[in-house]
């Protein structure tokens, strides 16, 4: 008996020192430059988070290639927050006051970026975001809030004017009432009209809505409706798409850049076809030939544009902090104001109030299941 309970000993105590082992916190380390980053790793929109992830971990390679940041090898601690803003709330509290660490590459949803950034700038941490677009972040995101992805009101700008210019001048909206879609519906809006054009329905509706048939028959029996503009989430605007086929509404229909994704695709089938959409223009720059043949090498894949945008997003940190010679985020801040470079995804450099200064959107169309770009 002696012998057994000496053996449960020995089990009980390895499992214990198992068991403190996994569930110690990640803990930075001084001999590095330790950086955090949260995105939408798995879930609906997990496309963008994964992009996020491999354009950051290509540019902390090549960093490191040469020798890191402030003679220190660079470290990112990737973070899923599933689109999610408590569960990114919760990462970002514990990257500001347990991590300590001096820089955050995130999200991907505005909604998210607004969510964490009021936490970044009381903790003064920096937050860089390659994707989340919104116009609010241009007011809200605060101090130490900057994003390599260009700002939603261009994109109004280009939506409204695509439109109007096509030949249409009577419309209805059809939105995510979220921190994305709405104010890109109200941009196109402001801006649709001042040019001669009229809305003449709005609808708002919730993220993950899967029923659009009361719209779409509202739609219908506007007999001078001539299109449907509709910046939706990519599980949203497919649903609305497909159901719009199947109830045989026939007006043309355009969205937001979040149609571009893989998810919008996949939800909407056969009926994205002939749809249009506004999307980040693709890169001209000649840096993004090697940075795309690098990527196919290391991800089996082509890049897309928030590839580049992530990969130029950690370079604008990693040159901030070399001019700054400290991560001392106030200065790095500082630094960054003054950063201008010619990225992968082209020129980067920002506004006072951490927006991009190089903004650009495409036209995008799909044919034949094929995305083309709209002359």
């Amino acid at each position: 008996m002696n012998r057994q309970a000496w053996i449960i000993a020995v089990i009980i105590a390895v499992v214990v020192v198992i068991a403190l082992i996994v569930t110690q916190p990640w803990v930075p380390s001084s001999s590095m430059v330790n950086l955090g980053a949260t995105f939408p790793l798995t879930g609906e929109v997990a496309s963008y988070g994964q992009k996020a992830k491999r354009g950051i971990e290509m540019a902390v390679e090549d960093q490191n290639a040469k020798g890191g940041v402030l003679g220190k090898e660079v470290v990112v601690d990737f973070q899923d927050d599933r689109n999610d803003k408590k569960e990114a709330v919760s990462i970002m509290t514990k990257f500001a006051t347990i991590d300590k660490v001096p820089v955050v590459f995130g999200s991907a949803g505005s909604g998210v970026s607004l969510a964490i950034a009021p936490l970044a700038n009381r903790y003064k941490v920096i937050l860089i975001s390659p994707i989340s677009s919104s116009s609010q972040l241009s007011t809200e995101g605060g101090n130490f809030f900057f994003r390599t992805v260009p700002a939603d009101d261009l994109q109004a700008e280009v939506l409204s004017k695509w439109v109007f210019d096509s030949g249409v001048k009577r419309v209805a909206t059809v939105y995510t009432n979220n921190s994305w879609g709405k104010p890109l519906a109200e941009g196109f809006q402001r801006k649709f009209e001042a040019m001669g054009g009229q809305v003449i329905n709005s609808e708002g509706v919730q993220e993950n809505t899967a029923d659009f048939r009361t719209i779409i028959a509202k739609l219908k029996g506007m007999a001078d409706l001539d299109a449907v503009v509709s910046p939706t989430y990519p599980k949203e605007g497919g649903i609305f798409v497909r159901q719009a086929k199947e109830l045989g509404l026939s007006v043309p229909l355009y969205g937001g850049d979040n149609w571009g994704s893989p998810e919008f695709r996949n939800v909407a089938g056969d009926a994205a076809e002939g749809v249009f959409y506004t999307a980040p223009s693709e890169s001209t720059s000649p840096a993004f030939s090697s940075f795309a043949e690098q990527y196919k090498a290391k991800y089996g894949e082509e890049p897309d544009v928030f590839g580049a945008y992530s990969y130029d997003a950690a370079m604008a940190i990693f040159r901030g902090m070399e001019a700054a010679g400290t991560t001392n985020t106030e200065k790095v801040r500082e630094a960054l104001l003054k950063v201008s470079f010619e990225g992968v995804s082209g020129e980067i450099a920002f506004r006072p109030n951490g927006d991009l200064q190089s903004e650009a959107f495409a036209k995008k169309t799909i044919k034949n299941g094929q995305v083309l770009n709209v002359q």
